[in-house]
């Protein structure tokens, strides 16, 4: 395991697949929490672990810094949701070079400032760690949650997309601070 970032409330770290799967279950296999992607769904434990094996082997691959991260309240241990940084897809399945933040929450979670607390955290890692110019986030346009967040974390709203998975989305951007 490793920390990627902290905060205040919550440990941002790499996933323990067959340590994390349980939780990680009770956010990918509520259907309110997926509905707006279709990548991450799972029915049962041994689907979650692969799922988690999934993507830190892709961490690993890519070896860019970029992963699928655990939040994990400090006060509790218990896993609140996932935190992104990742290399975006286009619609041919290939990595693209934008890079995306991107999160998803426990609904017990929801509405409680996890979102923004570690997106904050990590957009610092991505320009500080890894001297990102720029970072996207993307959303469905009914996703009014995530929308949110975006503007809580100053992002620029650069109107819809089709330019990702197959499907229009609200395209958000951050550029690095000039130094």
């Amino acid at each position: 395991m490793t920390i990627i970032a902290e905060t205040d409330r919550l440990v941002i770290r790499t996933w323990i697949p067959q340590d994390d799967a349980e939780q990680a279950l009770k956010i990918y296999s509520d259907p309110e929490v997926t509905r707006f992607f279709s990548s991450t769904k799972a029915s049962d434990v041994e689907q979650m672990v692969n799922i988690l094996e999934r993507w830190l082997k892709r961490a690993t691959q890519l070896n860019n810094g970029t992963g699928l991260w655990a939040m994990v309240l400090k006060e509790t241990g218990e896993i609140v949701g996932t935190i992104l940084l990742i290399l975006l897809k286009g619609n041919d399945g290939q990595f693209t070079e934008d890079y995306e933040i991107g999160w998803h929450l426990k609904k017990s979670a929801w509405g409680k400032g996890y979102a923004t607390e570690a997106a904050i955290a990590i957009i610092n890692y991505g320009f500080n760690i890894l001297n990102l110019r720029e970072i996207y986030s993307i959303a469905n346009q009914d996703n009014i949650a995530s929308i949110r967040v975006t503007q809580r974390l100053g992002m620029v709203p650069l109107g819809s997309t089709n330019k990702y998975h197959n499907k229009k989305l609200e395209l958000f951007k951050l550029s690095a601070p000039t130094q």
